[in-house]
């Protein structure tokens, strides 16, 4: 039976939340997508589909779909503690508390999309923290030459501004993932969500216990 929830509800007083601070090495800038073409809407929703197979994904195409799926357009200032912010999916309180964490090419690492300035931060200690999840998700389906996509919400920005949260996040978390989706559908790239969070490997990749895992997905181009 499905267990009975509470619905989330506006604080009367906002809980200021400090955002985590990622610990990085590099930024790798990201083009701005100019010259990728999406298919045309009717034909995205007829051509999607889960997809099994993964060749390597080029750059301007993986900057292209996060360009079209994530990346902020407008920000400003809120009394949360961290910016409210408008980008290409809808979040409750403007408040997007999930990241993306990708898998670098040829297993170069992993880094954080950075979406105010487009670009790729590469974590300090990402392969150490994260390769037993690859392990892991190798065994829920071979990656082959795509990439892993993780999910990772930080529940303590939506928390800031909501009572009984959970909910919200896990919202969030789907629109996301199911955005991803049709894009890459559009963009002509292979995508299929995983049936794992990526825990409890994801919630290392912060020491203060702000950072839970909500989704793995595999990402490539059609082989």
């Amino acid at each position: 039976m499905w267990p009975p929830r509470i619905d989330p509800i506006p604080r009367t007083a906002i809980h200021p939340y400090a955002p985590v601070v990622w610990n990085i090495k590099e930024r790798l800038s990201l083009g701005v997508s100019a010259g990728e073409e999406l298919a045309p809407m009717s034909t995205t929703l007829d051509d999607r589909r889960s997809e099994r197979t993964f060749a390597p994904i080029p750059e301007a195409l993986l900057s292209a779909l996060l360009w079209h799926t994530a990346r902020t357009k407008e920000s400003a200032p809120s009394p949360l503690g961290f910016e409210i912010e408008h980008r290409l999916t809808p979040s409750a309180g403007a408040i997007h508390p999930v990241h993306l964490v990708l898998q670098l090419a040829n297993e170069g690492g992993w880094a954080r999309y950075n979406p105010q300035q487009h670009s790729l931060d590469v974590l300090v200690n990402g392969d150490r923290l994260l390769q037993p999840l690859v392990g892991h998700s190798e065994k829920v389906m071979p990656r082959g030459n795509g990439r892993l996509i993780l999910f990772v919400a930080e529940p303590g920005k939506t928390a800031a501004k909501y009572e009984n949260s959970d909910s919200l996040i896990w919202r969030d978390a789907g629109i996301l993932q199911g955005c991803l989706g049709l894009v890459a559908a559009s963009l002509r790239l292979n995508y299929c969500l995983l049936g794992i969070t990526g825990n409890p490997w994801v919630a290392d990749l912060s020491n203060e216990g702000k950072l839970e895992g909500v989704g793995v997905a595999i990402l490539g181009t059609r082989a």
